[in-house]
């Protein structure tokens, strides 16, 4: 069985930074590949991934998750086939849409493949710049994650960040959200947040529902989430 996590998030938003805090904190041990898109991007440094024992698959033709969906799924097969992993993690280009990757891994239908997370890094700094600048597929991301993690958030106040938060919940009120700098997190407790599966479980059903119906959908209504699974805490710095 492999688990596939997909890591989302617009250039700059710190993914490619997680990824590797998890790999070192959350997955070691683990048989791991990363497939990442180069589109336009810096990807994860080569050098890093040999030291750790992690092969690397770059896709250089561009988005996967526009033109790349069917070939994606053979690239996908190829891999598990060839190194038979015990987890994948995909990083799209920036610009993809979170709800396409989904569907390309979902249209495999391949009963060794699970959906563990989708996640979406999103610049707590910069969210309502995108929000206004790249709306649908900036919203895509936000809207289709299990997990929001926020990034650059030490940089900010309290009160800014929950200005952030507000803002992303409107579109999606069902993902579990994590504020705290990631230098006070252990990689093992974000990835705790990440698989949460009643959020995952709601996600992979409106997506189903939405391929039945049009591509479009809002989450308008779950606002009222338990604190359970918000990872809600903020440290203010002044600097």
């Amino acid at each position: 069985m492999t688990k596939i996590d997909i890591f989302s998030g617009f250039l700059g938003s710190g993914k490619t930074t997680l990824i590797k805090k998890l790999i070192k904190e959350a997955f070691a041990g683990e048989k791991l590949v990363l497939i990442e898109n180069e589109f336009g991007e810096i990807g994860v440094d080569g050098g890093f991934m040999k030291e750790v024992g992690i092969e690397v698959t770059e896709m250089s033709q561009g988005c996967i998750c526009c033109s790349l969906v069917g070939d994606f799924g053979r690239a996908l097969k190829k891999v598990i086939a060839e190194y038979a992993p015990e987890r994948i993690l995909i990083e799209p280009s920036g610009v993809g849409k979170l709800s396409d990757v989904i569907r390309a891994v979902q249209n495999l239908d391949d009963s060794e493949i699970v959906l563990n997370s989708f996640t979406t890094v999103v610049d707590a700094k910069r969210c309502k710049m995108y929000m206004k600048n790249f709306g649908e597929f900036f919203l895509d991301q936000v809207e289709h994650a299990n997990s929001v993690i926020l990034s650059r958030t030490q940089e900010m106040s309290d009160e800014k960040v929950e200005e952030a938060v507000n803002l992303l919940r409107e579109h999606n009120g069902n993902a579990t959200f994590i504020t705290t700098p990631w230098d006070e997190l252990d990689g093992k407790d974000i990835l705790k947040a990440m698989e949460h599966k009643t959020t995952l479980e709601t996600e992979l059903e409106l997506l189903a529902a939405e391929d039945e119906h049009e591509h479009h959908h809002h989450h308008d209504d779950d606002d009222d989430d338990d604190d359970e699974h918000e990872h809600h805490h903020h440290h203010h710095h002044d600097e």
